[in-house]
């Protein structure tokens, strides 16, 4: 129903935001410091959509010309979050103009758009015209920096400087764990570019394991369950001189109030022996052995699955598993999105299915390898339970 009440009020809106080109001149329009060219004509009602909240919009996509090259019309209302960087510039600035039901006109010249980037249909350096209905806005949690009033600045490793808010209770996070984080990173000077906290949900990280920026990574070493800390990261810790899409300029130094919601070791892993066990072979050269055959239908081509799974070298040597990471992976079967040896292997197996595979290297990741992880012509072993199939 939801999505019917949108299409219909924005197909209303767009209508009204559809000009022809001789009818709309451009002194109509007016004009931001940063070269956005606007037309509002329709106001909705409301508070104006800040970053950090969730919107739904309709909108045709145009050249300068007014010829169409995408729109929403025919895929339903599309959400996004406001200042997360999935927006061209000019959507962002442009959409914080108007209130919720009201529908605007951007022309958005290059630097606010794709700027010298080729895009599917877009050549460089485009100028792009859009036409956007606000159908609606959901307003993202208020944020309030951690307050440092009466904290010491600690100095940490490679220049991270930080405050502890709160200290936390437990052991300190180790190599491996599985931090679960809420987060805000904000800009020297206080803007924020992004934060969990207005998504509702922390992240999970595995520590030390790169998955985030340095500086982070080292701050979360400091952490403890419950631990509140302010990380005050310079550029070399943390976006460079590449910034971070278009929330972070190149070589700034930013903030990040961080909250340890959860902490939890890894699970101790450990390769499932396979003495006395039969292994089977197929034609492919691929080798397996049942742990548990699993209930239903075997798995077809198309179904999706969701597997835990850990990844062995042959002298038994972990390099990945998602039972560590506490997080099974999901993806169709028999499409080409994981190697040979698991879309013929997960094709043998049902829903509750326990199997290991013994993957020769052409099923693997072949001459090539998976570099750095995986060397050229490598056999590998993985042990996985099949959690779920969408038949």
């Amino acid at each position: 129903m939801r999505k019917a009440r949108f299409g219909v009020i924005a197909l209303i809106l767009l209508a009204q935001t559809s000009f022809s080109q001789n009818w709309v001149d451009d002194s109509l329009f007016k004009t931001t410091p940063s070269g956005l060219k606007y037309l509002i004509t329709r106001q909705g009602k409301g508070d104006f959509p800040k970053n950090g909240d969730r919107v739904w919009v309709h909108y045709n996509a145009k050249y300068i010309n007014d010829s169409v090259y995408d729109s929403s019309s025919d895929r339903g209302a599309m959400d996004f979050y406001l200042g997360q960087g999935q927006l061209i510039k000019g959507w962002e600035e442009g959409l914080q103009l108007i209130k919720p039901g009201g529908a605007i006109i951007l022309i958005v010249p290059p630097q606010l758009a794709y700027g010298s980037e080729v895009r599917t249909g877009i050549p460089a350096n485009s100028t792009l015209k859009f036409e956007i209905a606000l159908i609606q806005v959901n307003k993202g949690t208020p944020i309030e920096p951690f307050s440092v009033e009466g904290k010491t600045m600690e100095k940490g490793k490679k220049k991270l400087k930080y405050v502890l808010i709160e200290p936390g209770n437990g052991p300190l996070a180790q190599f491996g764990d599985n931090a679960f984080v809420h987060y805000t990173g904000f800009l020297p000077d206080g803007t924020i570019f992004d934060s969990s906290v207005k998504k509702g949900d922390p992240v999970r990280i595995t520590v030390g394991s790169k998955q985030v920026i340095e500086g982070w990574d080292l701050g979360l070493f400091l952490m403890k369950k419950g631990t509140k800390i302010k990380l005050y990261i310079p550029p070399k810790l943390a976006y460079g001189n590449e910034g971070y899409k278009n929330l972070v300029p190149e070589n700034s130094s930013i903030i990040l109030d961080l909250e340890m919601v959860d902490l939890i070791p890894p699970e101790p892993i450990v390769k499932w022996n396979i003495d006395g066990k039969q292994i089977h072979e197929t034609p492919s050269g691929l080798k397996y052995v049942i742990f548990e055959p699993g209930e239903g239908n075997l798995i077809m081509p198309e179904n999706i699955v969701t597997v835990h799974y850990s990844g062995y070298f042959i002298n038994g040597k972990l390099f990945d598993s998602s039972v560590k990471r506490l997080e099974p992976i999901r993806f169709p079967v028999g499409i080409g999105s994981v190697i040979d040896g698991w879309d013929e292997g997960l094709q043998l197996m049902r829903k509750g299915s326990k199997f290991q595979l013994l993957i020769p290297s052409h099923l693997a990741y072949g001459s090539q390898g998976a570099p750095p992880q995986i060397p050229a012509d490598t056999d590998l072993i993985f042990d996985i339970e099949i959690v779920d199939v969408i038949q």
